[in-house]
């Protein structure tokens, strides 16, 4: 029992690994506003990206940069980052008000 509550214990640290930062959240998430608008909130036929939770654009973020997701200007974008800076803009973007 206890090693499977450990193990339960570490994989949810490898889920919210990074301490969220809001000021590097913000610089990070400034190189995206070019097509998805200030603070994500979009007004063309970009995905509009504030309010989104934080798991699920992460996870988006990441099946860009590995390939499993393909489209041009994000695949090339999301290599730009580390997984750590990926986390820090979903969790800037998630806590944006819609």
């Amino acid at each position: 029992m206890k090693k499977i509550a450990l193990l339960l214990v570490f994989l949810y640290s490898l889920t919210y690994a990074a301490e969220y930062d809001p000021i590097r959240g913000q610089m990070l998430s400034l190189s995206c506003a070019s097509c998805h608008g200030t603070d994500g909130k979009s007004e063309a036929i970009t995905p509009y990206i504030a309010g989104m939770g934080k798991a699920s654009l992460y996870q988006i973020l990441l099946d860009y940069k590995n390939g499993k997701r393909v489209e041009t200007m994000m695949q090339k974008h999301a290599k730009g980052f580390t997984d750590e800076e990926l986390e820090q803009i979903a969790y800037y973007f998630s806590n944006v008000e819609r």
